[in-house]
């Protein structure tokens, strides 16, 4: 909304201003030091951060110019407005918030047009507050000032000498509301682009924590919290990758749950998800940190163990097989005691090997631990696909007498 000063045409003007008593020179020296006091003024308000700031410029330069004149400052607060006190008496009653539409100053603040009344009978509240001297005459300067396209208040002058303000005076009090629209309109844009860039970082973050949520349940198994089939795949196809570089050994170990089926069918599938979450966390806690573990499907996991030959690996099977073996899981309807078999498949030869050859040959051994009576550990061997040979699976199932 452009604000437009009232012409020079309209008032004294520089001939009139020649007939005064006051020198012209004097006049001139006085509208100079008032010029270099906006400017400054303009360059302060230019550097302020917020409005704390321009009150605080506004009533540092008033003060030195118009030290004994009521000179208020209006902010627009939602449907009511703050008056603060720039300099002049300090005057209780008329400072604070005021519903818009209240006195002069409010009625400013909806029209959006200055106000400049000369020798005006001070009839109470003439700007908004509460005026304490009925009867005087004063002179009332309301200059509306705007930011973003709205009015968000105004400069307010009050003064008890009717023959305060000339045309020039005017103009240069719309100057010093022209500089204070355009510093309000930069912080009004410092402020909403930073609240903008606030809410995109936000909006960043939400956005990656949800991809992280995603990610995660994309790799998660639901009913044990263990990694998924899909994530043992992409780990197996790395373990490979790195252990062909630098020539190392990789053990897969293959389990399953010994007769899984009859808790499933004796207690319900609620209880066996329950079973099958125990077990998951018991395999958990039993490796070391850089092995990895996941829910294959069914009641059967998969363990990688990077780094590990067939007789680390065999020691780790019978470990598990053990620690299963004596443990109770505590489900809501029963306390069970479960075992299981382990198939490992311990490779040395990536060159023509994949992750899906590597979990068949571990599978392999599971079910030869299984045929060979469960609860025990069944390694196969090196399963090298250029082997021209049958493969052999070596069975041996831990001795529980």
């Amino acid at each position: 909304m452009a604000l437009a000063a009232p012409p020079l045409a309209q008032s004294q003007g520089l001939i009139d201003l020649l007939k005064q008593k006051v020198p012209l020179q004097e006049r001139a020296v006085e509208i100079y030091q008032r010029l270099l006091a906006i400017n400054e003024l303009a360059a302060a308000m230019n550097g302020a951060q917020g409005v704390e700031q321009l009150q605080f410029c506004l009533a540092r330069t008033f003060q030195g110019l118009m030290p004994e004149e009521s000179i208020r400052l209006c902010i627009v607060e939602g449907n009511s407005y703050r008056r603060m006190r720039l300099s002049g008496p300090q005057i209780t009653s008329e400072e604070g918030t005021f519903p818009i539409g209240l006195g002069l100053a409010g009625r400013v603040l909806q029209s959006g047009n200055p106000l400049w009344i000369r020798d005006a009978p001070w009839a109470g509240d003439q700007a908004g507050g509460a005026g304490a001297m009925s009867g005087a005459s004063c002179t009332l300067v309301l200059l509306p000032f705007t930011a973003l396209g709205r009015v968000l208040g105004i400069l307010e002058l009050v003064s008890t000498r009717p023959d305060l303000i000339d045309e020039i005076d005017y103009h240069l009090l719309f100057l010093v509301t022209a500089h204070l629209s355009s510093s309000l309109e930069n912080i009004l844009t410092r402020q909403e682009l930073a609240t903008a860039n606030a809410r995109l970082r936000d909006h960043d973050l939400r956005l990656t924590q949800l991809n992280q949520q995603l990610q995660l349940l994309a790799h998660t198994d639901e009913a044990t919290g263990l990694f998924n089939k899909r994530r043992l795949m992409e780990q197996l196809n790395a373990e490979i990758a790195r252990a062909r570089r630098y020539g190392e050994i990789l053990s897969c170990l293959m389990i399953d749950i010994d007769d899984f089926k009859r808790v499933n069918d004796t207690y319900g599938h609620q209880t066996g998800d329950e079973a099958l979450r125990l077990v998951g966390t018991l395999l958990k806690q039993s490796l070391r940190i850089t092995d990895f573990v996941a829910r294959y499907g069914g009641e059967e996991f998969t363990v990688l163990l990077p780094r590990t030959d067939r007789h680390g690996a065999q020691r780790v099977g019978e470990g598990l097989c053990a620690r299963i073996r004596s443990h109770e899981f505590v489900t809501s309807a029963a306390t069970l005691r479960l075992t299981v078999s382990v198939g490992i498949a311990c490779c040395t030869k990536f060159d023509h090997l994949d992750a899906q050859e590597i979990i068949l040959s571990a599978d392999k051994a599971l079910y030869c631990a299984k045929g060979a009576g469960k609860d025990g550990v069944c390694l196969s061997d090196d399963p090298d696909p250029e082997r021209t040979q049958e493969k052999s699976i070596i069975c041996q199932p831990t001795d529980h007498t």
